[in-house]
Formats: C-alpha cells, structure tokens, sequence
C-alpha cells in the first residue's frame, strides 16, 4: 500500500502548466516527503469550478469518526471495496480530490528488491496524478473541521508486481483527474471511470533503505 510518497514541483508550474490556483507562499517551491497523518497538498474543484490547491491531512478520518486518529489504516482505498466499506462509501460519492506526486515508496519482501524501502519515481521526473478521495472532521469539542484524504489503489502494473508490490496508486493523466473532481453520485460510473482511464506510467526504481532485521518473517 502507498503509505509514503513524495511531492517536488512549483506551485507556479501547477498553475500556468495546468491552471491549478495555488495560494500565496514565499517559498516557490514544493519539496517534501509525505507519511501517513502529515499535511500533503491536494487539488480540489472550488465553489467557481475552478481547480485549487490546498492542504489537507494524508490518511482518512470519518466524518461519523468519534476519534481524530482511527485504529486502522486509512491512508489508502481499495477500488475493489471503496463502495462496500462504511470508511470510504460516502467520501467516494461525495469528495474526490486530486494528489500530486512525484514518486512512491514501498516495502517489498519478495522479488530482486526484496528486503528493502524502495523508490518508484517515474521516467523524466514528471508529476504523477494520483485518484483521491476526502473526507471533514468536526471536532465535537471545538466544531473545528479537519480535512483528510486517502489514495485510491487498485491491481498493479506488470513492472511494480515483478518488482516486489502488489498493490498501485491510481494514477490518471491531468485531464482525466479533472473529470474524477467532477464525477460524483454514481458509484458504478465512478468505478468504471477508473478502471478504464488509469494509467501505468513507466518508473526508475531506487533502493531508499533497507528493512529492519526480520523483515523475512512477513514475507
């Protein structure tokens, strides 16, 4: 599963490449590396049907969530469940979001990268567009609203497999990421979208670290 990705691009860049508004910053520069529960950008379709960038927490929280913090992961949605499962039926619905990414980390425990943290960063340094879904918080001590997102996934490519993962980001490319901002309410058109507009870009992979000792226990 994408637990760790990494964003680089110019907020400026997102804007005159794609027409994504992007807010005020001194820093004209996006450098950062994502976990789970860490404030990533993602692109949204605003109240003038315009595309904005703005800051949301990776891994998902339920609006009917008693806790900020759930007990299982929710920083990733499976296609093949997203419509049966009560964390992601309503946020797949309702609120899609976009994520900018330029490359993906995995464990892996099998294949010729087999106990380590490894890179997948695509071919040319391109900025990769991931299938997001989102959901708002209301903190019921202070009516404080969080904004949270998790990657969609689905089956991976015959590259990623061979190389130790089961599992892929859904990327589209940019045209179709506006089309998954605007379609909502029917679940089977959803699904169907995404399976037929995903792409498998082509990646460089890279060793990040080794695994801690005893990693051949989870293989």
């Amino acid at each position: 599963m994408c637990s760790q990705y990494t964003v680089k691009t110019r907020p400026s860049d997102l804007f005159s490449r794609y027409g994504v508004k992007v807010p005020p910053s001194k820093e004209d520069l996006i450098d950062i590396r994502i976990f789970p529960h860490q404030n990533a950008p993602v692109i949204v379709k605003d109240n003038e049907a315009d595309t904005r960038l703005v800051g949301m927490q990776f891994s998902l929280i339920p609006s009917w969530s008693k806790d900020p913090k759930p007990k299982f992961a929710t920083h990733n949605a499976r296609l093949e469940t997203v419509t049966s499962k009560p964390t992601w039926k309503k946020p797949f619905k309702e609120n899609h979001c976009i994520v900018p990414m330029s490359g993906f980390y995995e464990s892996v425990y099998e294949g010729p990268f087999a106990g380590n943290v490894i890179q997948f960063k695509p071919k040319g340094e391109d900025l990769l567009f991931a299938a997001g879904i989102f959901d708002v918080w209301t903190d019921p001590e202070t009516d404080k609203k969080l904004f949270s997102f998790s990657i969609m996934t689905s089956e991976p490519s015959q590259l990623i497999q061979e190389n130790g993962h089961d599992r892929s980001p859904i990327f589209l490319e940019f045209e179709d990421s506006k089309k998954w901002l605007e379609l909502l309410g029917k679940e089977n058109d959803m699904t169907e979208f995404l399976n037929e507009q995903l792409v498998h870009p082509d990646f460089d992979i890279e060793i990040d670290r080794p695994l801690k000792p005893g990693w051949e226990k989870r293989k």
